[in-house]
């Protein structure tokens, strides 16, 4: 018979070759070895080993990085090429114009600001080349993090106003009309969350609690956008045609016109450039009135349309007259201090009519101070001062002696 240490090593050895151990504890008696590789990997046609979550967050922090550097780069992009657009417009016309030096001078500029965007368009291909690349070997499927191309309907409690639907651009990026355009491509649903917080809070809201959805369904209308705020009919987004290529007037017509209290005079538009709004001031009405086409912009996507409200078209009368207060001027109405005096039922007891004075608004922000000696006018020997809108006519008291 074998003895007990042969049939115990036997009994060992095995299990050795069976893939079993002994149990060093007796707790359990034999235990499996864990495999080293995958059992699912040795299939045919499988794929790679599954990435390690390592891996897998240093893939989504490369794909944020290269959200914002698209981001970046893509309003560079947009700039260069508005400010080349504005420099070969004004070439063309000082060239026709036969102004050889300003037109020497305006070649230049356009050569300059092509090898500007020459040089932003190579460095933002190269971006979306390894873009492509990580989001390609990025395990992280749609469900987790934010892709370019799908809508999220954004939810803010402290302002409504800025509640909708926003399509992730081609850059990775959505735009909100008044904060611009916010990278939320490659993060996760709560860092998009984060990503518009931190936009909001640091231009429009002291607090902001937001809240982001996945949007989906045919109703969406996808395409290029351009955003309207302002005194406009129908403001919100505008969808950028196919194969369009949009101007200011253009957008404005198409959009469904303006209000009556639209300020055609001080039409702003806002483009991103490096992070940073770049702002443009465009008298529509001049343009509309037949003041030349050609001072017309090209729009772009992303672009931001606002159109203030003008002036009330109040005079105001104020001090020791008889019923002061405000009253509307008709459109190429026009009216002298003196008279608006008389239609707020003439000078009260105790006016000085000799150091009356308009307060008029100046472009800066600031008000001019202007005399207006009553006095003399009513003898004939100085002319009335003509009032504009929103001038504020004061009338002092007399100061006495005894």
């Amino acid at each position: 018979m074998p003895s007990t240490t042969a049939i115990i090593t036997a009994t060992y050895l095995l299990a050795l070759s069976t893939g079993l151990a002994a149990d060093p504890t007796g707790k359990s008696g034999l235990s499996f070895r864990q495999p080293q590789v995958d059992l699912a990997s040795t299939k045919a046609g499988s794929a790679a080993p599954a990435v390690t979550p390592a891996a897998d967050l240093s893939a989504k922090r490369d794909m944020e990085d290269l959200g914002e550097k698209r981001q970046t780069l893509q309003g560079e992009v947009r700039y260069a090429k508005a400010k080349l657009e504005a420099a070969q417009k004004q070439f063309a016309l000082q060239t026709a114009a036969g102004d050889l030096e300003k037109a020497e001078h305006l070649d230049q500029e356009v050569k300059d600001w092509q090898a500007r965007y020459t040089a932003a368009k190579a460095q933002l291909d190269e971006v979306d080349k390894q873009f492509s690349d990580v989001s390609q070997g990025h395990t992280v499927t749609a469900e987790e993090v934010v892709v370019p191309g799908e809508n999220l309907e954004v939810f803010v409690n402290e302002d409504p106003s800025f509640n909708g639907i926003y399509q992730v651009r081609r850059g990775g990026y959505i735009i909100m009309p008044q904060v611009g355009r916010i990278s939320v491509a490659g993060k996760s649903l709560s860092s998009a969350e984060a990503a518009v917080k931190r936009a909001l809070q640091s231009s429009q809201l002291h607090n902001a609690s937001v809240m982001i959805e996945r949007k989906q369904g045919a109703d969406i209308e996808n395409g290029p956008l351009i955003y309207l705020s302002g005194e406009f009919h129908a403001p919100g987004q505008w969808h950028i045609p196919s194969g369009i290529t949009p101007t200011l007037v253009n957008v404005i017509l198409s959009a469904g016109g303006v209000t009556d209290k639209a300020d055609l005079t001080r039409v702003r538009v806002m483009r991103i450039a490096a992070n940073k709004s770049v702002v443009e001031e465009v008298n529509v009405d001049k343009i509309l009135q037949g003041g030349g086409l050609t001072s017309d912009i090209t729009l772009g996507e992303g672009d931001v349309i606002t159109i203030p409200a003008g002036p009330s078209n109040l005079v105001y009368v104020t001090g020791n007259v008889s019923a002061p207060g405000g009253f509307p001027l008709k459109q190429g109405e026009r009216i002298s201090a003196y008279a608006a005096i008389l239609q707020r039922g003439g000078f009260a007891r105790f006016a000085d009519q000799k150091r009356v004075y308009v307060l008029r608004a100046l472009p800066d922000g600031t008000k001019a101070k202007l005399p207006v000696d009553i006095s003399a006018i009513k003898k004939g020997q100085r002319p009335d001062v003509q009032l504009q809108t929103n001038d504020i006519l004061v009338v002092p008291e007399k100061w006495f002696s005894w």
